[in-house]
């Protein structure tokens, strides 16, 4: 650093009162490591998890690479974990491609009892390219599984990143993304020229073969969105989107996907100062939650030549937060930090995953993440929390 002494100055430093909703911080926190990284392994970035609630164990699916992202030879690994005595044990790899990149891996459980892996796939050549969406499906409940696939053309579009899946009766609901080096993408996002739009499709055969529902991001108003969630709610669907804008938003739709109302959170709550990272919509007891990587609060360069604080702001800490939601209005009604509210220098994780699980007489609310600090190599946690006191 120069001579130009700088102090960082936390804006917003007590509990942030936005329409009478506390910024709370949960009390009762346990964390253990479920997936280490080991230095001297090829493969010890470990990140991206997803998990599938199969009863008395939990499936969990993860990146095992070299780096966040650009990583040739990164494939999706899988554990499990028992309920009952929370071991964990090694599963096999769902998903490995010679020289290409496995780089998130989204489980989903079809009406006929099969599980599926869907994968974004990618390259790196001079750089880092999708090559189309992959998967592959276990009918013994995730113990082995079928070669690894091309989803390839859904009327004429391939996507290449699937963000969640819904399913009701005989309905499968996929979110996924498109690009415009693949079939049938374009783009509309400046700050990513390649990433396209976020589309809506749905099988009628657990997943033999997909349908083109909406184009959530035409719906939407034409916006520059990625990262997206979604949920039943009423006679329609809740979606949480991530916006290249640094946004986060809330969407009420129809049964179609037409679009109802929507709100930008970021412009509304003081204490999600950018976008929802990864964001993860789920219902609980009959209320609704969104969950994800959040920055509570910037930070303010101050120097000598900008005594009143006018230097340059940027987030601070990332968090992993939790905000119940009121469906109706599309507001936060609860607001938590699950992690990090000492603000260590979290460089990557946060993309959650919930199971839920009784003991004792009490609900344990937990979650499947990774994180890495001080730019160290991820690790694929587990975080414990009691369900009445952050519900």
């Amino acid at each position: 650093m120069n001579s130009t002494h700088f102090a960082i100055l936390y804006a917003l430093a007590a509990p942030q009162l936005v329409a009478g909703v506390d910024l709370a911080t949960a009390q009762h926190h346990q964390t253990r490591v479920i997936v280490a990284s080991v230095a001297n392994e090829p493969r010890h970035y470990l990140a991206f998890p997803d998990l599938v609630d199969l009863g008395d164990e939990v499936l969990v699916s993860f990146k095992r690479g070299q780096a966040h992202g650009g990583d040739p030879g990164a494939e999706i690994d899988t554990v499990r974990i028992d309920k009952l005595t929370d071991a964990v044990t090694p599963g096999p790899v769902t998903a490995r491609l010679d020289g290409m990149i496995m780089q998130m891996g989204e489980w989903v459980r079809f009406p006929n009892g099969d599980i599926g892996s869907y994968i974004d796939a990618q390259e790196k050549q001079t750089e880092t390219t999708r090559i189309g969406m992959r998967y592959t499906r276990s009918s013994d409940g995730g113990k082995t599984y079928g070669p690894l696939a091309r989803v390839g053309l859904i009327d004429g579009v391939e996507y290449g990143y699937p963000f969640e899946f819904v399913v009701e009766g005989t309905t499968t609901w996929m979110l996924a993304m498109s690009f415009s080096n693949l079939a049938g993408g374009y783009s509309v996002h400046a700050p990513r020229p390649k990433a396209g739009q976020v589309a809506i499709l749905r099988s009628e055969d657990s997943g033999r073969n997909w349908k083109f529902v909406r184009n959530l991001s035409r719906e939407f108003g034409d916006l520059p969105i990625n990262e997206s969630s979604f949920v039943r709610y009423a006679d329609g669907f809740l979606v949480a989107t991530r916006g290249y804008d640094n946004r986060a938003r809330l969407h009420f739709t129809t049964n179609d996907f037409k679009l109802r109302r929507q709100v930008d959170l970021t412009g509304t709550h003081d204490y999600i100062t950018g976008y929802v990272g990864r964001p993860r919509l789920f219902m609980r007891d009959g209320r609704y939650y969104l969950m994800g990587r959040n920055w509570t609060e910037h930070v303010t360069l101050v120097s000598s030549a900008t005594p009143s604080g006018g230097g340059p702001t940027f987030p601070a800490a990332m968090k992993l937060c939790l905000f119940r939601l009121d469906p109706v209005a599309l507001t936060v009604e609860k607001a938590v930090i699950l992690d990090n509210a000492e603000r260590a220098n979290v460089t990557d994780g946060y993309y959650p995953v919930p199971y839920f699980l009784e003991r004792s007489g009490r609900t344990l609310f937990r979650i499947v993440d990774y994180k890495g600090v001080d730019r160290l190599p991820p690790q694929i946690m587990e975080f414990e929390f009691l369900w009445e006191e952050v519900r």
